[in-house]
């Protein structure tokens, strides 16, 4: 299999120029879905059709630091590395989610979804590195988002969705372990210490308040109104990024 990028930034910036209107939303649907209406044909289901001027300005970031030059050569770089039977080619396109004060896309449960739950994206050979409108973009976070991404939708295609606790840790451990060599990774020994406890005894479970709460922490169950197990600020993916270097 290979990966191949969609670009879509220039795309977006040009539809955001329309008139934010009914039919600003009716051509979003033409470009979503085709002619056709049956099925997506650009993957831009994440973006906001009646966003505002915050995200031509975001836009425009990311065409200026070449967003998508940077994703083509991680692209490059992966494809070269990875060997497979498998004959699909999956389709690689930016998708910047527009999650200031909700206005379209809530944060956690959104990232959630990007990372553990894109079946539909899956099944029809997509594959979206997701940016936000609240962060602060650079070119820096580019490559490495994307090849997080990319391999993640390599983990789905031996191991489909994870379900358990234990499943989600062993998804980002690999992640990590083919994007992040050789950082340096420090964790608080009670931070660790509480967090190996807690999986240990949560591994097998496929609660998803529980796996939700395990990665994204309280504070981001607080928002949802989710119950909370006093656990800290992504804190399963911080150790997953340690466990990845074991």
């Amino acid at each position: 299999m290979r990966f191949e990028l969609i670009p879509l930034l220039e795309r977006m910036q040009q539809f955001y120029q329309l008139p934010r209107n009914s039919q600003r939303f009716s051509t979003y649907l033409d470009m979503l879905l085709g002619e056709s209406r049956e099925d997506v044909v650009l993957p831009i289901a994440a973006f906001n059709p009646l966003g505002k001027e915050l995200v031509m300005e975001k836009l425009k970031q990311l065409i200026n630091m070449r967003a998508e030059e940077l994703m083509q050569e991680v692209i490059s770089e992966v494809n070269a590395s990875i060997g497979s039977s498998d004959k699909r080619t999956i389709s690689v396109g930016l998708n910047l989610l527009d999650d200031i004060g909700g206005a379209w896309s809530e944060r956690f449960t959104t990232d959630y979804s990007s990372k553990f739950d894109f079946g539909s994206l899956h099944k029809r050979n997509f594959c979206l590195p997701s940016f936000w409108t609240s962060e602060t973009l650079s070119a820096e976070m580019i490559g490495p988002r994307t090849k997080e991404y990319l391999f993640r939708t390599l983990y789905w295609l031996e191991h489909g969705k994870p379900q358990s606790l234990r499943d989600h840790m062993d998804q980002e451990v690999f992640v990590y372990s083919n994007t992040r060599k050789g950082r340096v990774r420090q964790l608080d020994d009670d931070f660790l210490a509480d967090t190996e406890v807690f999986y240990e005894q949560h591994a097998d479970s496929t609660d998803h308040n529980l796996i939700f709460n395990f990665f994204y922490g309280d504070a981001a169950c607080e928002v949802l109104h989710q119950k909370t197990r006093g656990i800290s600020e992504q804190a399963g993916f911080r150790y997953a990024d340690y466990l990845a270097d074991e």
